[in-house]
């Protein structure tokens, strides 16, 4: 898995809690691998307020990320294992939803 933050490839063998408290959060897009059970294999989450890559080492049977809007008061946690590659940026807007 591939995890780029603000145009920086991340060392993805070490925890990562990525904040932000700017005002719309950050635009992540998530590609997933192939060989993934989703069925929509690209996905972005907008006005993200922290993503913290390894939030749990066990997670459904593996290793996670999660991804989290204080904005919108949800978020969610995927496998890392079912995601090719992670791309944060800065949100330069507030969107309807996450």
């Amino acid at each position: 898995m591939k995890l780029i933050y603000l145009s920086q490839e991340l060392d993805t063998t070490k925890e990562h809690e990525l904040l932000t408290d700017s005002e719309f959060g950050f635009k992540v897009d998530i590609k997933m691998t192939e060989e993934s059970w989703y069925k929509i294999k690209e996905d972005t989450a907008y006005n993200c307020t922290e993503v913290h890559h390894l939030w749990s080492e066990n997670y459904m049977g593996g290793a996670s990320i999660a991804f989290e809007s204080d904005i919108h008061r949800t978020g969610f946690t995927r496998r890392i294992d079912d995601i090719e590659c992670v791309t944060i940026e800065l949100a330069s807007k507030l969107y309807d939803s996450y």
